[in-house]
């Protein structure tokens, strides 16, 4: 039995706030998020899913990505030295591998991957769909073949950067939201079609 998008909504929300708070315990009390430099504003941000005025901390991750770089650089607390109190994972998917698409809920992801004769090229061909069907039959050019039909068929979204924050580790407070999947629009070294 699946947990109701609301209540799920609601824990993730409880959640962030505990861990939100406890990072917040390491900078002034005084100063607003927009007075942190952008690295200690994507440690806020990060965890509650980029809310309302995190958009520049996600355009910062997003150009760190991009370039091939960590999602968070350097974040100093008030008296200079390093917030270090959290754990980050990421990783880059290529989209030659299906980890590197994400279908939304309810569908199936078709992916497949081809290379020419020398190898120097690859083609991907992906998309989503709700069911897939086989039929074989006998025709006079293959003789007896599987042919599957796919139903309901929609591009998936690229999902090449896979974050993984958590804060405040080994402590109560300890929060993660765990893998969170980013397009970052960098280009891919491969031919993909969103057809079979």
């Amino acid at each position: 039995m699946t947990t109701p998008a609301r209540i799920r909504s609601a824990s993730v929300t409880l959640a962030g706030t505990a861990a939100l708070a406890a990072l917040a315990s390491f900078v002034p009390s005084t100063a607003s998020a927009a007075d942190y430099d952008m690295d200690c504003k994507l440690l806020l941000c990060l965890p509650g899913g980029f809310p309302s005025g995190c958009s520049d901390a996600f355009d910062h991750m997003m150009d760190r990505l991009r370039d091939g770089k960590s999602p968070i650089g350097f974040c100093a607390m008030s008296n200079g030295a390093e917030y270090d109190a959290y754990d980050m994972d990421y990783a880059f998917k290529s989209p030659a591998t299906p980890a590197g698409w994400e279908c939304p809920e309810g569908k199936h992801l078709y992916h497949r991957t081809s290379s020419d004769d020398n190898g120097w090229r690859q083609t991907v061909n992906t998309f989503c769909y709700d069911t897939a069907y086989s039929h074989t039959g006998w025709t006079s050019d293959e003789g007896y073949s599987t042919v599957t039909t796919y139903t309901n068929k929609t591009a998936p979204q690229r999902a090449d950067a896979w974050v993984n924050l958590t804060l405040e580790t080994d402590t109560p407070q300890a929060y993660s939201q765990g893998w969170q999947k980013f397009d970052t629009g960098r280009g891919a070294p491969v031919t993909v079609r969103y057809t079979d």
